[in-house]
């Protein structure tokens, strides 16, 4: 797969392998989690600037990039999948940097098991909606209900993959979640093509979103669960949200914030749902910036 990452590897865990991109480092744990739909290489144009931070390693959820997946596509079981990787590396704690879904499942894992996270960057994590909503992009917002519908979603799912060639399916998808898809570095895309034309043969690949769709829908619903895991993370948090987004609305990710004032929360203009794609360069500043400035020990007092 040569360009897909520095070292590619599968790691056996507890509940089934999970494929991780070593992108090397020294120091502090740094695991970068995608979002649905996603894979290691929507991280490929910032994870070697994070090495300077501390040992960088990005993971393929269940189902999505090159990891296969397990019994379900629940974000419970996602987030035991993170478990059980975190729980294979020489490291006392972890810093997880999690992007939408990726960004939701960290913050589950932070509450769930506190103990293995020291840090979290939730960058435009998956937060359920506000109404009314002026800023709520509707076309988005409808396509994610389609997806997240039993049955009509997986129908979706799987004919948007079989009728659009590798190079269509990776144009589509940075029209979707950039703001700005002429400013993805040309080695990324590159590489979202080739996992793409790998995707494409893969028998889960199809459903796999539609059912993860689901379950952030049920937990949307569950409002009152959700504040309740969000007040109860120890870890010192960073939220990053492009000011364009057109899937998390920013007056979501700002009530998100009201519940925990004491997090940092960064806006970067001028971009969308997955900044270290189409601003790398300013993702990679705020990050390095921030971890630079925040002790790990915080997270277990």
């Amino acid at each position: 797969m040569g360009s897909l990452g520095d070292v590619n590897d599968y790691i056996p865990t507890g509940r089934g392998p999970i494929h991780q991109v070593d992108f090397g480092g020294s120091g502090p744990s740094l695991v970068l989690i995608h979002g649905m739909g996603g894979s290691t290489t929507n991280w490929n144009a910032v994870a070697p600037a994070f090495a300077r931070s501390g040992r960088v390693r990005a993971i393929d959820l269940p189902g999505f990039g090159l990891t296969p997946p397990r019994q379900d596509f629940r974000l419970t079981t996602h987030r035991d999948s993170i478990i059980s990787y975190l729980e294979t590396l020489d490291a006392p704690g972890h810093t997880l940097i999690g992007n939408s879904t990726g960004g939701l499942l960290a913050a589950m894992v932070a509450a769930s098991r506190p103990e293995l996270v020291d840090r979290l960057v939730l960058v435009s994590p998956a937060t359920p909606p506000r109404f009314p909503d002026p800023r709520i992009d509707w076309p988005t917002f409808v396509r994610l209900a389609v997806q997240a519908t039993p049955v009509l979603g997986e129908i979706f799912g799987r004919h948007f993959l079989r009728s659009n060639t590798p190079e269509e399916l990776v144009r589509k998808s940075l029209a979707m979640i950039t703001h700005k898809p002429g400013r993805v570095p040309m080695d990324l895309i590159a590489d979202s093509r080739e996992m793409a034309r790998i995707r494409k043969q893969l028998p889960w690949a199809g459903y796999a979103t539609a059912r993860t769709a689901s379950s952030i829908a049920l937990a949307y619903f569950r409002r009152a669960s959700y504040v309740e895991m969000i007040n109860s993370i120890k870890a010192p948090t960073l939220v990053v949200q492009g000011a364009s987004d057109p899937f998390v609305s920013p007056s979501a990710v700002e009530w998100l914030c009201s519940l925990r004032p004491e997090w940092d929360h960064v806006v970067l203009e001028d971009t969308g749902h997955t900044p270290q794609m189409d601003a790398p360069l300013r993702f990679i500043a705020v990050v390095n910036d921030w971890l630079a400035h925040t002790d790990i020990r915080a997270a277990t007092v």
